[in-house]
């Protein structure tokens, strides 16, 4: 039985085997330290554009810049770091701000290549690597669990 996948999944997967199969010194190039880095700050740029332009309310958290206060059509799910940016209606709780530091790192790292990485992943935040990497708890993917024990009941 065949899956399907959104047009937007199929490409980032054909996308993503595409980088597979060229794993040795392209992807080392398209991933070096210098492009990845301008990649990155392109992302970060225009992202903060985008939420300066629908009226968010900009603020810095540590390396991550917030935009919180954005229409639920301007972002993906709860909210989407693009870059080190992160475009939200009003996630802005502790545990997500941490989530999404990870994403901002993972951006620093791969640059504009993150983007088919992480859509070759798959769109369901339960299976996808870079969801899972983040925290699936601490972006809202899954309950968080009991700090201490419950006690045996007899």
């Amino acid at each position: 039985m065949a899956v399907h996948r959104s047009p937007l999944a199929a490409a980032g997967a054909r996308v993503g085997a595409l980088g597979r199969s060229l794993a040795g010194p392209a992807f080392r190039a398209v991933t070096a330290r210098p492009v990845a880095a301008a990649g990155h700050r392109l992302a970060t740029e225009a992202a903060r554009l985008w939420g300066r332009m629908l009226g968010g309310e900009e603020r810095q958290v540590g390396e991550l810049t917030v935009i919180s206060g954005l229409p639920p059509w301007a972002f993906g799910r709860g909210g989407t770091t693009v870059g080190a940016t992160f475009l939200t209606r009003s996630a802005t709780s502790p545990d997500i701000l941490a989530h999404e530091d990870v994403h901002r790192r993972q951006w620093e790292r791969y640059g504009l290549w993150f983007i088919p990485m992480y859509f070759a992943a798959g769109l369901d935040g339960l299976t996808n690597k870079w969801e899972i990497e983040a925290g699936l708890e601490r972006g809202g993917y899954l309950p968080k669990r009991s700090a201490r024990p419950r006690p045996l009941v007899e």
